[in-house]
């Protein structure tokens, strides 16, 4: 049981004493369990790979914040400089598009203009001296895929995000566009605005919403491809133990079943490290004994031959 490690080109096996436990992300725990044979077996077996378990959810579910860049004001006069160590993010509102009872829609307050290339062309590229008002989709119903592009683990995996991929998630958008709109031309921005730049003034609805299909694209938050559950589309289980394997867990943000609503998945990815690390949860990071987990996984299937994961080291 263990992994294989390559390094500037050299292959290293590096065994483990009792478990392995896959921490490589939303995009590379799934694409590491399907070259080691895990995963939906017609689509693994078609790169000539051997299946080890059949776990058809692996790679599924992507699920990802959208965030919408941008809204977009000229600032009066010459921007303050920001501290030292700020990300140009100062505040975040939560609110509902209104499309549902839930909390859909953040607006993310950047001391600085960001707009997406294609933006840019069709719009034109604000000023340094811009505020952005940036709504972002927090609660997406469209789901993505990671997918194998060979059975190469050299080759990148190929990502579906399916962005806005059923109306309500364009709707909501939209309306998040309208509502960074309105806000942004408060009376209480009178000191600070001058004028909105992105969509403009004058903007039509066709235009806004050729703004939402310009300006949306990941926030970064990705999770869900290796979710924990029970249904058929389920590759972990509660404590984190891949499905019909012994000695082989997911720890990472993958292993979410539902993305949260909050400003990063960054916090949450955190806590299932931290759940994986404690003792109390029985996982063995350390090497410990969990007698009556084994007792009762003794049916599965040893992960002594699971230690085809490739990882490429720094060049």
């Amino acid at each position: 049981m263990g992994v294989k490690v390559m390094t500037d080109g050299a292959v290293t096996d590096i065994a483990a004493e009792n478990e392995v436990i896959l921490a490589a992300g939303t995009i590379n725990s799934p694409k590491l369990l399907m070259l080691s044979g895990i995963g939906d077996a017609k689509a693994i077996s078609g790169f000539g790979i051997d299946v080890v378990e059949d776990l058809p959810g692996v790679g599924e579910n992507l699920q990802d914040h959208v965030l919408v860049s941008g809204v977009v004001f000229k600032y009066k006069g010459k921007m303050p400089d920001r501290q030292t160590g700020s990300n140009a993010v100062e505040a975040e509102a939560y609110l509902s598009s209104g499309l549902s009872d839930e909390i859909d829609i953040s607006l993310v307050l950047h001391q600085l203009p960001v707009v997406s290339p294609e933006v840019a062309e069709r719009f034109g590229n604000p000023p340094p001296d811009s505020f952005t008002i940036a709504p972002a989709l927090v609660q997406p119903t469209s789901k993505g895929t990671v997918r194998l592009a060979s059975g190469n683990f050299q080759d990148a995996a190929i990502i579906d995000g399916n962005y806005l991929g059923t109306d309500r998630d364009f709707e909501a958008v939209v309306r998040g566009i309208e509502i960074a709109r309105e806000l942004g031309n408060q009376q209480a921005f009178e000191d600070l605005r001058e004028s909105e730049l992105i969509p403009g003034p004058k903007a039509s609805a066709e235009e806004i919403r050729e703004l939402a299909r310009l300006a949306s694209a990941s926030f970064g938050h990705g999770v869900g491809t290796c979710k924990m559950g029970a249904d058929k589309l389920a590759v972990v289980d509660p404590e984190l133990r891949v499905h019909g394997l012994l000695g082989l867990r997911v720890a990472d943000a993958s292993v979410m079943p539902r993305i949260i609503t909050g400003p990063g998945t960054n916090a949450s990815a955190h806590m299932v490290a931290g759940r994986a690390a404690t003792d109390d949860s029985r996982l063995t990071i350390r090497g410990r004994h969990d007698r009556k987990y084994r007792e009762t996984v003794d049916h599965r299937h040893s992960s002594s031959h699971i230690a085809r994961f490739f990882l490429a080291g720094d060049k």
